[in-house]
């Protein structure tokens, strides 16, 4: 830290922390948040709020070892308030509960206070647990998809059996057909679906395990969608280039996010496949790239010259300094956590704001059907877009004949009006 940075720990806060629980920790506290790339500002408003609790914790005569969510809970919903504390105390209810679940998480890393114990629903939480071995190791099934399913799972379990044992032999077909009716009301056809998907894939797992489950698969509605009903919307030529120029590649953040629309753009990859780039996966030599899609599928993409540079600029200026492998990382404290699929998301929408891109503000997988739409117009075939795309199916892939002017052109027959 930087001599003309005021210290977290000072001299107000030292006093404050003299004879508390927390006495011992703080300057260990205080290097964890600096490791962990947090600003200094940030750093004297998290022990701000560590000395307040310290001192709260001293009044009601709690160890250190006895800090849990319970006490945390009780300190910012009950005591800050109401608090009446002396000048040093910091009250922002915000800031507090971000520096104490910091504080528990480290605690319970360096084994000072116990792990938490087991939520009152446990015998769902093993079930759900039991689900996702299966699903992931089993099925294959992606991180995304499986998070859905399991959200489903839990709330039809959790209406079902509450904090009981889960027993599939009590289950009515009335009981799943009610379900989807009250936890679907005003969804989607395809979101309903897709609810539908996640109790027949749990019905399937339990069938497995000799439990009868075909009277419930069969009340499981059959949700009708029209599939290739709507033209796939995308972006124009001029609208990617507005998009590559709302970057400030001056800037490390914008560095990074230039190299993830170009990742979007010139390979077509889904939101959830960038996180899992690594440094391993690129292959300069050869210039090629291995994607981890989705049934932990690895496919070997070429690596455009325009990509490839975008990456370079990145690891040369914009990439924090850490010992992860993963290709991009968070900007923002915690700085050696990598980025998730929503950071994509918001990275791509916000752009596209800033050059007024209405179309994609909702999401970047309509770069994906851009990076297809640009295929079809250079003149590859279906198949070809199938294999760039990763498509398992070649049916995932018709719905781009609709965008297929040149294919559409030769197989279409002539207006009648014109013969007149």
């Amino acid at each position: 830290m930087s001599e003309l940075e005021p210290s977290p720990l000072s001299v107000g806060i030292l006093e404050w922390l003299v004879d508390t629980p927390l006495e011992s920790i703080a300057g260990i506290y205080v290097e964890h948040l600096s490791g962990h790339g947090y600003a200094p500002r940030t750093m004297q408003s998290y022990v701000a709020g560590i000395a307040h609790f310290s001192h709260w914790l001293a009044g009601k005569h709690i160890e250190l070892a006895n800090i849990d969510e319970t006490v945390i809970s009780y300190f910012l919903d009950r005591h800050l308030p109401r608090c009446r504390c002396p000048q040093y105390s910091q009250c922002s209810t915000t800031s507090n509960s971000a520096a104490l679940g910091r504080l528990l998480e480290y605690l319970r890393v360096c084994g000072k206070v116990a792990a938490p114990p087991r939520k009152p629903h446990a015998l769902i939480d093993w079930e759900l647990a039991d689900f996702e071995h299966y699903l992931r190791k089993v099925r294959g099934v992606g991180t995304t998809t499986c998070y859905y399913r399991l959200n489903c799972l839990r709330a039809f379990l959790s209406e079902q059996f509450g904090i009981g044992p889960v027993l599939v032999s009590r289950i009515d077909p009335e009981d799943i057909e009610g379900f989807v009716t009250r936890y679907t009301n005003g969804w989607t056809a395809g979101s309903r679906s897709t609810v539908c998907v996640s109790l027949r894939s749990y019905l399937r797992f339990k069938a497995l395990q000799g439990e009868p489950t075909d009277r419930l698969s069969a009340a499981i509605p059959k949700i009708a969608t029209a599939r290739l009903v709507g033209l796939p919307h995308t972006v124009s030529a001029e609208e990617i280039e507005q998009l590559f120029a709302a970057f400030d590649r001056n800037s490390t953040v914008g560095r990074r996010d230039f190299a993830i629309a170009h990742f979007l753009v010139d390979l077509g990859l889904r939101a959830g496949e960038v996180p899992r780039l690594t440094l391993e996966d690129i292959n300069w030599r050869q210039g090629t790239i291995a994607v981890h899609g989705k049934g932990r599928r690895v496919d070997l993409l070429p690596l455009p010259t325009a990509l490839g540079r975008a990456i370079t600029l990145y690891l040369r200026y914009g990439r924090p300094s850490t010992t992860s492998r993963v290709l991009f990382m968070r900007h923002r404290a915690p700085l050696d956590a990598p980025i998730t699929a929503a950071i994509v998301r918001k990275v791509i929408c916000s752009a596209a704001r800033r050059c007024g891109i209405a179309v994609l503000t909702h999401g970047p997988h309509r770069l994906r059907h851009a990076a297809a739409h640009r295929l079809l117009k250079n003149g590859a075939t279906l198949k070809t877009v199938a294999d760039f795309l990763r498509h398992r199916s070649l049916d995932t892939t018709k719905i781009y004949t609709k965008i297929d002017l040149r294919s559409l052109a030769e197989v279409a027959l002539p207006w009648p009006g014109s013969r007149a």
